[in-house]
């Protein structure tokens, strides 16, 4: 019987990563590599690594911090990280990676919807993805191992050390403000919960175990869609400072207007208030991932 691998963790210390580490089952075999010791790891699972720091000495440290036999990468650190990580491993410590059997990295929808952006900071989003992904299923094409890249939408949720910065941005707006201007008619939204999603990283991880399949992106969604004015009443649910936050949607020319000089003082603020009107889902549910009946979206209760 051929050995379990360990699974290596990248970005544990993130919301994601925690709710992977909330998920692991009893007897698991990881590791965490990072750059600090994550609050929800015990100092014998850590290692030190720093994914952005590709000098040889810092590339030796990492070979060494990688277990002896089989491993399985999942990463929640930025995919424009551990992209050229890899490539770099693989130049110069490529006996590191002998026993890697497979990787599953986390990257964005944004490559997707956000692709016809006219600001310079989401067209630089855009690029550093599809730049990293490319990167990223080369370097595993040349190791012989399948790798699984996760395009999510709207993460949201909250662990004993992090909270998403998606939806509870959105909750501090609604207790601040007395009204809130929408457009008449808002977009679809898929928000996912960051559990699921690390659900779905674990689950592709055995995967890879049981059969080395090829690599691939998947894009995955929350398992409800709804109008971002939607979403915005669900979070104001069960939280009565938020809910004090008048909704007022208006036409949507009068909002354009509105939202015009915006233009000039933050093109990247300015687009993303026109996405609202946009329908920014229609992704694969994370329930179908699965293999589970789906859940609706419900926010994290308020901490305070």
């Amino acid at each position: 019987m051929s050995e379990p691998p360990t699974l290596v963790l990248f970005g544990v210390n993130s919301l994601c990563g925690e709710a992977l580490l909330e998920q692991l089952p009893e007897g698991t075999d990881w590791r965490s590599l990072g750059r600090r010791l994550p609050p929800a790891v015990a100092p014998e699972r850590w290692r030190r690594c720093d994914l952005s720091d590709l000098s040889d000495g810092a590339l030796q440290v990492a070979a060494a911090a990688l277990p002896q036999g089989p491993q399985i990468w999942i990463c929640f650190a930025h995919l424009w990280l551990l992209a050229p990580f890899l490539e770099a491993l693989l130049a110069t410590q490529p006996k590191a990676l002998d026993h890697l059997r497979g990787v599953v990295a986390c990257g964005s929808s944004s490559v997707i919807t956000k692709r016809f952006a006219a600001n310079s900071f989401d067209r630089e989003l855009v690029r550093r993805l599809k730049s990293a992904q490319v990167q990223l299923l080369t370097a595993c094409a040349d190791l012989d191992v399948p790798a699984r890249i996760l395009a999510p939408t709207l993460i949201h949720g909250r662990t004993a050390h992090h909270t998403d910065h998606n939806v509870e941005t959105l909750r501090r707006w609604l207790r601040r403000l007395p009204v809130l201007p929408l457009p008449a008619h808002t977009g679809l939204r898929q928000p996912i919960a960051s559990a699921d999603l690390a659900a779905v990283a674990l689950d592709q991880a055995w995967r890879l175990e049981a059969s080395a399949d090829e690599s691939a992106a998947l894009t995955l969604g929350g398992d409800e869609e709804l109008s971002y004015q939607q979403m915005l009443e669900r979070l104001q649910q069960g939280d009565p400072r938020a809910a004090r936050c008048r909704l007022l949607p208006i036409p949507a020319r009068l909002f354009q207007a509105l939202a015009a000089p915006l233009l000039l003082l933050s093109p990247k603020t300015f687009e993303a208030v026109q996405r609202l009107s946009a329908d920014l889902a229609g992704f694969p549910p994370v329930a179908d991932w699965l293999h589970r009946s789906r859940r609706p979206f419900v926010p994290a209760h308020p901490c305070d």
